[in-house]
Parts: C-alpha cells; structure tokens; sequence
C-alpha cells in the first residue's frame, strides 16, 4: 500500500489528501513545490517526503522553524500510521506510512 498523509490547516479542515508515489515529494511555501504551504512559518523550501521499498521519511531542509514529529523536532525521521508532523501552522496526520519492520522470529 502506497503512504498516504492528509494535511491539516486547522485541527479539522484536511487542505490535501496525498498518495506519494516513489522518490521525493517537496513542501514549502514556495510555488514549485509538491505540496504549497503559503504561510510565512513556513520556509519556501521546507523539507521533503521520501519513499522508497516500503519506508516513508521525512527530512526538513534546513528551515528555519523546523518539523516536529510526535512533538519532537526533527531533521530526518521514519514515519509510521498514526504518526503527527508539525510544518509550521500546519498539522500532517500519516494516514499510511512506512511498513512495520517484520519480527524475525516469529513463526
């Protein structure tokens, strides 16, 4: 199942439903972006998704507010189902993310 993340403006109001495909999918407030953020919190280069064989990432590109996932700020980070990235006011809900690593021992 290919990752999928929904972002909020709003803690109720979703402003994109994305399916990502391989490879990078840019953000910011910048116009060449994948996904448009037009907020001043927002850097006009502010980071990227990334999927590849099964694993979505998120990398911030050296903004200056940063990406909070789960709370924390981060540079780079996996992310799973269920997972919260904060990209300035707006609030990114993982919809579908990275598989869960597979337990090698079980039977």
């Amino acid at each position: 199942m290919l990752p999928e993340v929904l972002v909020f403006i709003t803690h109720r109001v979703v402003l994109h439903s994305l399916i990502l495909k391989s490879g990078y999918t840019t953000f910011g407030r910048g116009a060449g972006n994948a996904i448009c953020l037009d907020n001043p919190a927002v850097s006009r280069d502010h980071g990227a998704f990334y999927y590849r064989a099964g694993v979505l990432s998120i990398e911030d590109h050296h903004s200056m507010n940063g990406i909070f996932v789960n709370g924390m700020r981060m540079r780079r980070k996996v992310l799973y189902s269920g997972d919260y990235v904060l990209i300035g006011c707006y609030k990114v809900f993982v919809k579908h993310g990275s598989e869960q690593p597979r337990n090698a021992y079980a039977g």
